[in-house]
């Protein structure tokens, strides 16, 4: 038995509630899980788990094994990290998790560079805008945008949005521009609708300044009133992040920019004991490349 193998897995089945769950995590087979957890438990002559085919709980040894564990686990990875950050050579499977809009318009199209110049990395991602436990999902770097909220990770901050107010060129021609906020009532507004509270967003403006303008047509999707947008439906206000693309080709045009709010950071998070891993590093610089 390969006793750091058989801790790995059984830490994966503590972590994810379940034997089936964790040989899905890990990649092998549930009987593989079964015999790596009975096997442990016959070198330590202890009871790590009770289990039935309905519930799994944790022995006493079973937690200080756990605990142990963990510890054990992440020392060999700042092991290899420190080893793989003496040599220069950024290597080994890296799981990123970002938001859906981050990953499909900056990370993703710019992926083929960091790709080329870093052959060893295996790159696993996943787009979210939840915030996961980077432990329990064994995830290497967070985007997140707006606050962090957990000091024990490392933040990187890497820009800095704002709120945009923005209509196509045929809305501008055919209905003119409001002056100030408060002169958006006149106009055909478009609302995003906060898919969680099922409300719509208050918009945004400088010194603390929010105003909801009376509107006919809100979308729970961002591209979707981007889209409308464009297609010159009415006047939307949306973080810069999500509009940058057409307010560079010119497809929106920017209103009220002498009202513009900052919006939320978007920051890239990664655990303390991560901070030496040459992988992580290097996804890190990356990204400022991206959003400098």
């Amino acid at each position: 038995m390969d006793k750091l193998d058989a801790l790995r897995v059984y830490c994966a089945v503590v972590e994810t509630g379940g034997f089936s769950r964790a040989a899905e995590k890990l990649g092998i087979s549930t009987s593989s899980v079964t015999a790596q957890v009975n096997a442990l438990e016959a070198h330590f002559h202890v009871k790590l788990m009770n289990r039935t085919t309905r519930s799994m709980s944790l022995t006493g040894e079973g937690r200080e094994c756990y605990e142990h564990a963990q510890r054990l686990l992440a020392g060999m990875e700042d092991l290899e990290s420190s080893l793989q950050h003496a040599a220069q050579e950024p290597r080994g499977t890296l799981r990123v998790n970002m938001p859906g809009l981050v990953s499909r318009l900056y990370v993703a199209p710019a992926l083929p560079r960091f790709l080329a110049r870093y052959p060893g990395i295996t790159l696993q991602a996943s787009a979210s805008d939840r915030m996961v436990d980077m432990v329990e999902e064994g995830c290497d770097v967070l985007l997140r945008l707006g606050e962090v909220g957990d000091a024990r990770l490392i933040a990187r901050p890497l820009l800095q949005t704002r709120f945009v107010c923005c209509a196509s060129p045929a809305f501008i021609e055919r209905h003119g521009v409001p002056e100030t906020p408060a002169g958006l009532a006149g106009f055909e507004c478009l609302h995003f609708i906060l898919p969680r509270a099922g409300r719509l967003r208050e918009w945004q403006f400088a010194d603390g300044v929010t105003f909801t303008p009376p509107s006919r047509t809100s979308f729970d999707h961002v591209d979707s009133l981007v889209e409308a947008c464009k297609a010159g439906a009415g006047i939307g206000q949306f973080l810069s992040l999500s509009v940058e693309a057409e307010l560079r080709s010119g497809a929106l045009l920017p209103l009220l920019t002498g009202f513009q709010a900052p919006g939320p950071a978007l920051t890239a998070l990664y655990q303390q004991r991560h901070q030496r891993a040459a992988k992580v590093q290097a996804f890190i610089d990356f990204l400022a490349e991206v959003f400098a």
